[in-house]
């Protein structure tokens, strides 16, 4: 065999392995389920929280170093708590690690995508929207009776403009929803304050979850 094809076959192989090896490796946001007719199971015996991720998104606090980094764990923490709250109307709720994960139930993850404070003097000089707060997410949503790696559901809260939105799920969206996952509103803009913007973010994922019970 000549040295070239040997070379090339030697490459292919690699390439071929590593493919395998990354597809086995589950982590919380691996891409949705491939077929498009998995769904939630209905009227989840438990619905389960993690915490949502801080680490990537855009954070405009006004904050650096420790404070931005008290900042995340204090969102984070506060979010969760009123995400259970509201998700507790649904079905039995708790927060649970990934890693601690029983057989059955829902369990709710997500990231951060924008958390902006916005801006008192810019809402004061200027109006019209300019400088409200914005909190963006993305939702991932896992069946545990289906898989605990891989998420069925995934949407997007605070995206002002539908055709911006990319997001993608493997359930098919409810009533009120666009293909993608689009949430019914949006809450860019709507008031302001970051502690309006959470209680909304987490009033409307319960009201999509709602819609798959």
């Amino acid at each position: 065999m000549p040295r070239f094809v040997a070379l090339f076959v030697g490459l292919a192989s690699l390439a071929v392995a590593t493919t395998l090896f990354l597809s086995g490796c589950g982590s919380i946001h691996t891409a949705p389920l491939p077929s498009a007719a998995v769904k939630l199971t209905p009227n989840p015996p438990h619905i389960y929280i993690a915490p949502f991720d801080t680490s990537t998104g855009k954070w405009l606090v006004g904050r650096e170093g420790v404070e931005l980094v008290n900042f995340k764990e204090d969102f984070q923490t506060n979010f969760a708590h009123q995400l259970e709250t509201r998700l507790t109307k649904l079905a039995p709720t708790e927060a649970r690690w990934v890693n601690d994960l029983p057989d059955h139930g829902w369990l709710v993850a997500g990231e951060f995508v924008t958390v902006y404070q916005g801006s008192r003097a810019l809402r004061t000089a200027v109006g019209a929207g300019t400088g409200e707060t914005t909190l963006q997410t993305t939702v991932y949503v896992y069946d545990l009776d289906v898989s605990k790696t891989q998420y069925v559901l995934a949407f997007r809260t605070g995206v002002p403009d539908a055709k911006s939105d990319t997001g993608a799920g493997s359930g098919s969206a409810p009533a009120g929803l666009s293909a993608v996952g689009e949430p019914i509103s949006t809450l860019s803009g709507l008031g302001s304050g970051l502690k309006l913007d959470t209680t909304r973010t987490c009033r409307e994922i319960a009201a999509i979850l709602a819609q798959y019970l």
